[in-house]
């Protein structure tokens, strides 16, 4: 496995993979203009053009804090009030298109509330021979049938779960749950990728995530059959434009060679690289992240946690980058499941601002978006932040709730600044019959433990409960404390 690389899938069965052609087409146009030759081809599903693009907007009745699994997903803790954010902004009529090279299409956490797919059947798989791009539209294309443990699709399938894994009691929830999906698989070439960033802006899709690349020598994912190789330093510039005029922000994982070396797409002209956190950290980066150069914001823009993640997968597959979790599931790492954070957070903001531009979203997200952490000359404007993006983060005092039959003490951290900042030690909470009660200064803590003894760290802790919204803290690391209640946000601590 080479020193950047985001998937772990080495680049000469990609290419053999990418020499299938369709077989099985019922119509065919041509696709916007680039440097290359292009033809279309896509499976009979609902006669639309890319123009004549429906948006169908999802509206659920079930919480998002709800799925079973976002107990798991500790990243949500580590981008700011995400929650609160969901109680007006869930991606509702938004595309995110994710860029990769394989998917599970039908995985269950990419179906709406209803039951209906949240992967467009316009979704699509490009592949370069010579000076020729084709691009084979239908869902049937997107799983890559060369297999690693199923490494190859779950990398892509993984990111776009991040993304918007939908609301639907299946799993886990995605950053923008009623968001649709826009898959678009690629062979790793340059002049690929370009045809689905345009395809992607053709369709209507605001925001476009990546995470597959390399530095400029080819060191990484990427793969090319022409020689000389394309410049990665400028060659995905054209179709980035073309997407910003359309309307649509690309977004890149910045890679994971523990360097200042600039990847690509991650380093071209208007894409925003993402950097990644360390596991559980609001200001710590993930050793082995890109960073940017000495005292420049204009490679790794922001960072997002990337370290432990806990996603869509395949959660009995042996072989993965990161190893396993305590409960022996997949523990994912890489800033390829950074840059979906901030795609899903960019549906959320468009969903909010229709009319906002890429340069007002770039110029909003990093100087209002993000909590700037040292070393600021690698953390460019620092951790995206959603709630400040937004305006949507709880400054509200709230009441943090637990049942228990024990003598239980309250205390409070901050996650968002970075610090784990101790309030009331040894205060007891105020109690009737068996249930606990403590106001909470939401502008000051987002993090509340209670347990039955002085410090948290020598005792047993009965909750941790993060993330207020709706009036309460919620967890679900121990639901059964809380009698008809649900909580959300298990805290994991370091």
């Amino acid at each position: 496995m080479n020193k950047f690389a985001y998937i772990a899938l080495p680049l000469l069965l990609l290419s053999i993979s990418a020499c299938s052609t369709n077989t099985d087409s019922s119509s065919a146009s041509v696709s916007p203009s680039g440097d290359t030759s292009t033809s279309i081809t896509s499976e009979s599903e609902d006669g639309q053009t890319s123009s004549e693009k429906k948006w169908e907007k999802h509206i659920s009745s079930l919480n998002p804090i709800n799925e079973p699994l976002i107990g798991k997903q500790y990243y949500l803790n580590h981008i700011g009030d995400i929650y609160n954010t969901w109680k007006d902004l869930q991606g509702n009529g938004q595309t995110i298109a994710v860029i990769d090279v394989g998917f599970k299409y039908n995985h269950p956490d990419f179906v709406y509330e209803d039951g209906t797919s949240k992967v467009s059947k316009k979704s699509a798989y490009f592949s370069t021979s010579g000076s020729k791009t084709t691009t084979q539209v239908g869902t049937k294309y997107l799983s890559n049938t060369i297999s690693d443990h199923g490494y190859n699709n779950d990398h892509g399938t993984f990111c776009a779960g991040v993304a918007a894994a939908g609301i639907n009691k299946k799993g886990v929830i995605g950053v923008a749950p009623l968001a649709e999906l826009l898959l678009l698989r690629t062979d790793g070439q340059a002049p690929s990728i370009n045809e689905a960033f345009k395809y992607a802006a053709d369709y209507g899709a605001r925001v476009v995530s990546i995470s597959i690349g390399s530095y400029a020598n080819y060191e990484g994912d990427l793969n090319y059959d022409k020689s000389p190789k394309a410049d990665l330093k400028t060659v995905f510039n054209d179709a980035v434009a073309y997407c910003k005029e359309k309307g649509t922000v690309v977004i890149s994982a910045a890679g994971n060679g523990g360097n200042a070396t600039p990847t690509y797409p991650g380093d071209s002209k208007d894409v925003i690289g993402v950097g990644g956190l360390k596991a559980n950290e609001s200001s710590v980066i993930w050793p082995q992240s890109s960073y940017n150069p000495s005292n420049s914001k204009t490679f790794c823009e922001v960072f997002a946690p990337s370290d432990g993640m806990y996603g869509c997968c395949d959660y009995n597959a042996s072989k993965y980058d990161g190893g396993l979790n305590d409960d022996g599931s997949q523990k994912w790492v890489g800033t390829s499941f950074a840059a979906p954070i901030v795609a899903g957070i960019a549906a959320l903001y468009f969903e909010k601002n229709p009319n906002n531009t890429v340069d007002e979203f770039i110029s909003d997200l990093t100087n209002n978006g993000a909590v700037e952490f040292a070393p600021k000359t690698k953390t460019g404007h620092g951790r995206v932040d959603v709630g400040k993006l937004l305006g949507t983060t709880l400054t509200e005092n709230v009441t943090a709730k637990a049942k228990d039959s024990e003598q239980l003490y309250a205390y409070c951290y901050n996650s968002i600044t970075g610090t784990k900042e101790k309030a009331w030690p040894g205060t007891t909470c105020s109690k009737s019959g068996s249930n606990y009660t403590y106001n909470v200064d939401s502008s000051k803590y987002d993090i509340i433990i209670f347990n039955n003894g002085g410090d948290p760290a020598a005792q047993t802790v009965n909750l941790l409960a993060s993330s207020f919204i709706n009036g309460n803290v919620y967890d679900t690391s121990s639901p059964s404390l809380f009698g008809e209640n649900t909580y959300i946000g298990s805290y994991i601590q370091n």
